[in-house]
């Protein structure tokens, strides 16, 4: 008579497949345990690059595994994080290993596998002793997949290489080229010599302007008889100026920038953003004042990996018996190297007391520390990139607009450059492209030159 498969055998085998997959990809080994299985299916070997970066050498490093697949191993998904049921003598043999052990599960519906230390779990966990007995996972910060090969190693008291000389790693910065500038500056008398007092006495919008030397300039027509600055003109002395004749000298490129920063901030504002002047930072706002609106996403497309994905751009926290809000920010500035000109995009995070009201920076500043110890370089390159497709909007660059004009454009993908070196298992990936389209810290390589570009 033929024997039974159960049909969890399969999803058990596929969990532990994906499992020595991914260890592989690290570079490291995987050895399933067939025999006498107490708790441990398995075990993960550290492997390491050699100094001199001529191949791979063991570590002797070792961490034991106890896999989990199948949905019946998945409890209370909120799509952020989710439970998995355990026995009391589970994590009764697993604190009492000699060796780490890597409590992995595998989630059917998300294809992926999360995992935790387990005996570090214990030490960190309240009340982890008590009933329900049960492992939480974080979707985002356990996710076991090639770029856990760092905690791997911590947990194996390994230290790897820091860098490696056989790879070559794309380097992204947080530089957005500007790929088209205002060609011209309009200009007359003015009798005014304070820019604030004048923002004070119009009513409504006020277009980018500055005053030097008893001339206002802006990046507005002065000829439109519509425009509000007009009235503190003297127009039949109204005229142009290149740009470029601002771009030589210090104080002018500086007042050239102030309008650019008046123009940014009424683009913010049209994308929905705002702005904290004692921070100066640009935020996403808490978009109610529904007390039981607690969370805001907004639903982006990654233009490195073509990925959609949700973002919480603004969240209400507890932490310990204080209440905040913390809200995804950024610096923005406009900054020019090689007589290239970028936006410089610094992520941040802002937090308040009730969705505007800045918090006490002594009260969250421990919550800020953690987290930001726990973002790495892609991280902050997503952040990176999700406000620069945040600024663009149903746009595929960034267009900054003036009664209808566009002045301004700038790309979305972040200047990159390739480094003879990398860091082992980071993600970044060296992916060759024409040398048309190539761009170096330096501004554009063979860029075929337009005259609505930079």
């Amino acid at each position: 008579m033929a024997k039974n498969v159960p049909a969890t055998k399969f999803t058990e085998l596929r969990g532990l497949d994906r499992i020595s997959h991914i260890t592989h990809e690290m570079n490291c080994l995987f050895r399933p345990l067939s025999q006498d299985d107490v708790g441990i299916d398995g075990e993960i070997e550290v492997v390491i690059s050699k100094p001199d970066g001529s191949g791979f050498q063991t570590s002797g490093g070792i961490i034991k595994v106890q896999a989990k697949s199948g949905t019946s191993y998945i409890k209370k998904d909120d799509g952020t994080k989710f439970a998995t049921p355990v026995k009391l003598e589970d994590l009764q043999y697993w604190n009492n290993c000699t060796f780490p052990v890597f409590f992995i599960v595998y989630h059917p519906e998300d294809d992926a596998l999360y995992y935790k230390e387990i005996k570090s779990y214990i030490q960190a966990t309240a009340n982890v002793w008590q009933n329900p007995l049960e492992v939480v996972f974080y979707k985002n910060s356990d996710l076991f997949s090639s770029e856990a090969k760092d905690s791997v190693c911590h947990h194996a008291a390994v230290s790897p290489p820091r860098l490696s000389f056989d790879e070559e790693e794309r380097l992204y910065s947080n530089l957005l080229p500007v790929k088209r500038l205002p060609k011209t500056i309009t200009f007359a008398k003015t009798r005014r010599s304070a820019h604030g007092r004048i923002k004070e006495e119009v009513e409504g919008y006020t277009p980018p302007f500055c005053i030097h030397e008893r001339f206002l300039y802006t990046l507005s027509d002065l000829r439109n008889e519509r425009n509000v600055l007009r009235e503190f003109c003297d127009v039949d002395t109204i005229d142009d100026i290149p740009v470029t004749d601002w771009l030589g000298e210090d104080e002018l490129r500086n007042n050239l920038v102030f309008m650019f920063n008046q123009l940014f901030g009424s683009h913010c504002y049209r994308c929905g953003l705002a702005y904290n002047r004692d921070f100066r930072r640009t935020y996403f706002p808490r978009e109610t004042t529904n007390d039981r609106d607690d969370k805001f996403e907004r639903v982006w497309t990654s233009p490195r990996t073509n990925r959609s994905d949700k973002r919480t751009v603004a969240q209400r926290y507890e932490y310990g018996s204080f209440t905040f809000w913390r809200h995804l920010a950024a610096e923005f500035s406009f900054v020019e190297f090689g007589g290239k000109w970028f936006l410089q995009v610094t992520p941040k995070y802002l937090f308040t007391d009730d969705g505007k009201k800045p918090s006490n920076p002594d009260l969250v500043g421990p919550y800020t520390t953690r987290k930001k110890s726990q973002e790495h370089n892609p991280q902050v390159l997503n952040h990176v990139l999700f406000w620069a497709v945040t600024l663009a909007g149903d746009r595929k660059q960034i267009e900054m607009t003036l009664f209808g004009e566009t002045l301004i454009v700038i790309e979305i993908e972040p200047i990159t450059t390739i480094a003879p070196f990398a860091i082992p298992y980071d993600p970044a990936v060296h992916v060759e492209t024409p040398p048309s389209a190539q761009m170096t810290l330096f501004g554009f390589e063979q860029l075929e030159e337009d005259g609505d570009e930079y």
